[in-house]
């Protein structure tokens, strides 16, 4: 008789080549973020047909939706969250269109095997390479109905995110009083030479700020010919560090910094303060467990401790609602966001990582249904991590 943990990987494989044609499909057909209304209607037919029940457009985003199926009561709720939104001008070159398939291969893999009470709740998160969904999603109520979840990425080797950083950006236009250069420079006040000031005090500042922490700016767009005072001058800036926190500490500094150049150039700015990623929250039970099947089942580039600094997602926030495990499985050798990496996208490598994402969370996720006591570690590692946050 087959165990539980062979069903599963032969169900994995029984319905991977349905769902890789999903995944071919979704990536013929490439939507941006806050459009995938192709991607979103293809994941969720599928999903109702299996089974599952259905709400769309959860979230205040037309493109995300809820799908859930429950067995019995009383047991853990297993989450699995998807993005399928593509680069503009691009397409897949992130790998988003696998993200669906290989999480509804862990969720059909689960629903069919196993015979303890859960449930499944698999959440579509629109745009995750622009505007972050995800969190719209968290400031409207998502993600608080389950009690871990899993999520997927490709990536040039297997290994599980062991963080990311959070990050603020800010549009800030500037507003000075227009002039002749020339004819009568006094009359005016420069907006472009708040600007100027503005950004180099956040170069004074850049010396003085923890290590990890990151302070980008750049000019959004031209203000005019050198022979004005500039009225306006528009700037994008971006803060970043490795904890939310310190992050709304830069943010203080940085509007001091606004203020000092307006008020020396006797200008003034008006801010506008975009959506925040937060940092990931690392939750080392989840990642030693899944490194552990993804060894004992031979995934290929297994990497078990990665180093150095993380870019930002939208996962972040998600992961300071709920335990998070951030699985990234083998691809290509490619960086994202490239032609190459876009030219790997219905690949034998693709369908492979596929497989191995699916099998991965699907056998950590057994464990969680199974084990009460690797649960209950889990959430206590989660909320030692999350620990005074306001969520």
């Amino acid at each position: 008789m087959c165990s539980s943990k062979d069903k599963i990987l032969q169900t994995v494989e029984t319905n991977g080549t349905e769902l890789f044609a999903m995944a071919c499909d979704i990536f013929d057909h490439p939507e941006c973020g806050r459009e995938e209304v192709y991607a979103c209607r293809r994941i969720t037919d599928y999903l109702e047909q299996k089974g599952f029940a259905v709400e769309r457009g959860i979230g205040g985003l037309e493109t995300a939706f809820r799908a859930t199926w429950e067995q019995g009561s009383g047991g853990p709720s297993i989450g699995l969250m998807m993005e399928y939104d593509a680069l503009r001008d691009l397409g897949h070159a992130c790998g988003h269109h696998l993200q669906g398939p290989t999480c509804i291969g862990a969720a059909l893999a689960l629903k069919e095997t196993v015979k303890e009470p859960f449930k499944l709740v698999l959440y579509g998160t629109p745009d995750e390479e622009s505007r972050g969904g995800k969190i719209d999603m968290v400031n409207n109520g998502c993600f608080r109905d389950i009690d871990v979840i899993f999520s997927h990425h490709t990536k040039s080797q297997t290994c599980v995110s062991q963080g990311s950083m959070a990050l603020a950006p800010h549009h800030v236009t500037f507003h000075g009083k227009p002039a002749h250069a020339a004819v009568s420079p006094w009359e005016g006040r420069s907006a472009l030479d708040a600007l100027m000031l503005a950004f180099h005090g956040l170069e004074i500042m850049r010396e003085h700020v923890r290590d990890g922490s990151r302070i980008q700016y750049t000019i959004l767009e031209r203000t005019g010919p050198a022979n004005i005072i500039h009225a306006q001058a528009r700037a994008h800036i971006t803060l970043r560090s490795d904890d939310r926190f310190y992050l709304e500490d830069m943010q203080r500094r940085m509007i001091k910094v606004l203020n000092g150049a307006c008020e020396m150039t006797e200008t003034t700015y008006e801010i506008s303060y975009l959506p925040v990623y937060w940092n990931m929250i690392r939750i080392e039970a989840l990642r030693e467990k899944a490194l552990g099947i993804a060894a004992e089942l031979g995934v290929e580039k297994i990497a078990h401790n990665t180093t150095g600094l993380f870019g930002s997602t939208d996962v972040g926030n998600v992961s300071w609602i709920v335990p998070n495990l951030n699985l990234n499985t083998y691809y290509c050798d490619h960086s994202e966001h490239t032609v190459e990496y876009l030219n790997n996208g219905k690949t034998e490598k693709a369908r492979t990582c596929m497989l191995s994402g699916s099998k991965i969370i699907g056998l950590t996720a057994l464990e969680l249904i199974r084990d009460p006591a690797f649960l209950a570690e889990v959430k206590a590692q989660h909320a030692a991590a999350t620990a005074g946050a306001k969520r």
